[in-house]
């Protein structure tokens, strides 16, 4: 069928070449630098009900083969499409009108269609996280490079260092919502003639409130830890700059001269530390299951520590109520998308939300509010969790339940051997540790038995939410693995 045709609509295969031309109309190249044909390849692709699509691109040569690719977000383009704009996964709008409508080249660098509720745009240039551009200017005359020269200095503890140059690399960038950013940066001491290479971390928000209200939060938990006479659980926050909604934390730094060879030697994230090792013999068949035992207890007692802080969130309980929301909404998402599965879907979310709401805590403590493996650094024997963006009020299972929740490898949906036994005791080494750190801050055995018990409710609901990623990213149903994320649930509710 001819795509130029008004009665046809586009899909999400269309949009490179609607990229490629809104950059035409607006005469600007694509990639300056690169000769011959140029391709865009997929590096990021979320469809959120309600927040519309994003999608960003690497722009490459087409004749790049796939391990040679840059991931410069320095060649990264994107689009997004507003909820206006979709029905579903499909786009509304035609080709000819994407031709036809008028075209806005913002001071920014975006190209906006508003009629369509279409922006692209170059990285830096987000249109709705505006400040991206400026928290990536680390020029001399910036308002950025003062500011990092504040944050080496209090990480240093010596007002008298100065900044020479400071390189920044975006290093998780979500469109439209926030960045995390690694600055690299260079100093010199005037008194000693001292150098010195330093690196922080960054995080833009589209929210500049949000961004007070996080870093407030985090320099209170640091500052109780550090007063309690232990290794804080959390990297120190350095300073903000209020005017961009930019937060700057100090980076978990590997040893610059290792000792031994040992893993501690390295820093490593959770998912890398958490992932399930087995040991298989003739024919595949797996001998033994290795268990990064000392991180998961690691884990369990950095949990503990957070339920068991006094730093509270202003904002109201994250309650079993709203949980239950949440997983009844992503269950309608799911079963949209999986007919044949929905009636299952459905029967099991509204199990679930129908406990979720009747469960209560003693009490509702700190929570991370997101706590799972990708959200943890190990390091010298310690873990470091970051990213408290959903910092709250909540029951404690919530946390239990959403690292167990994403605690399970990827094989188990799919049966693959060793993958239960890996999961059942990683579970279990967790959940003991966890129990026994709350137990000695003084918390009674039958309130952690409750949380344990509430804590599959919030598993089940979370895996509601994995089961999602598959529908926000437009991939194909996979009816198998929806079937034994369905099985997991039953077997949270049993």
């Amino acid at each position: 069928m001819d795509r130029s045709t008004t009665e046809t609509h586009l899909s999400i295969m269309d949009l490179p070449l609607i990229l490629t031309q809104l950059f035409e109309r607006a005469q600007q190249p694509l990639l300056p630098d690169v000769q011959g044909p140029l391709g865009l390849f997929v590096r990021y692709l979320r469809r959120k009900p309600g927040r519309g699509l994003a999608v960003i691109y690497t722009v490459d040569a087409i004749t790049t083969a796939h391990k040679a690719r840059v991931n410069d977000p320095n060649r990264a383009v994107s689009l997004t499409l507003d909820e206006q704009a979709l029905h579903g996964a499909q786009i509304i709008f035609t080709a000819q009108q994407t031709h036809q409508a008028s075209l806005a080249v913002e001071p920014t660098g975006v190209l906006h269609i508003a009629d369509l509720g279409i922006a692209v745009q170059k990285f830096p240039a987000d249109a709705s996280l505006s400040a991206l551009a400026a928290s990536c200017d680390t020029t001399l005359q910036s308002q950025l490079f003062p500011m990092l020269q504040t944050a080496a200095q209090t990480q240093l503890q010596d007002e008298a260092w100065q900044l020479t140059s400071a390189d920044a690399e975006p290093v998780r960038y979500k469109p439209a919502s926030r960045c995390v950013i690694r600055y690299r940066l260079s100093l010199q001491h005037p008194m000693t003639g001292e150098q010195k290479t330093l690196t922080i971390f960054g995080k833009v928000y589209a929210a500049a409130e949000q961004a007070q209200r996080v870093q407030l939060l985090q320099q209170r938990l640091h500052e109780e830890q550090t007063q309690m006479g232990v290794l804080p659980l959390l990297p120190r926050p350095l300073a903000i700059l209020p005017s961009l909604g930019l937060t700057f934390n100090e980076a978990i730094q590997p040893s610059a001269n290792p000792v031994t060879n040992d893993q501690w030697d390295t820093l490593r994230t959770g998912v890398r530390a958490l992932q399930p090792q087995l040991e298989r013999g003739r024919g595949g068949s797996v001998t033994r299951i290795l268990l990064p035992e000392e991180e998961l207890r690691l884990t369990g007692q950095a949990l503990a520590r957070l339920h068991s802080s006094t730093v509270m969130s202003k904002d109201a309980p994250r309650t079993g109520a709203k949980e239950a929301k949440r997983a009844k909404e992503r269950a309608a998402l799911i079963a949209s998308r999986n007919p044949t599965q929905a009636e299952k879907v459905q029967t099991l979310s509204q199990q679930l939300a129908t406990r979720l709401e009747a469960s209560q805590p003693d009490n509702y403590r700190p929570a991370h509010g997101g706590f799972k493996a990708s959200q943890l650094l190990f390091h010298s024997h310690q873990v470091f969790v970051v990213d408290f963006d959903g910092f709250c009020l909540a029951d404690s299972a919530l946390d239990v339940g959403y690292f167990l929740a994403y605690l399970r490898p990827s094989g188990l949906w799919y049966h693959q051997q060793g993958m239960r036994q890996w999961f059942e005791q990683a579970a279990e080494i967790f959940r003991a540790s966890y129990r026994e750190a709350m137990h000695e801050k003084g918390v009674a055995s039958e309130t952690l038995d409750a949380i344990m018990e509430r804590s599959r409710l919030y598993e089940g609901a979370l895996i509601f939410k994995i089961a999602t990623r598959r529908v926000n990213r437009l991939n194909s149903p996979r009816p198998q693995e929806l079937s034994a994320m369905l099985e997991e649930i039953t077997t949270c509710l049993a």
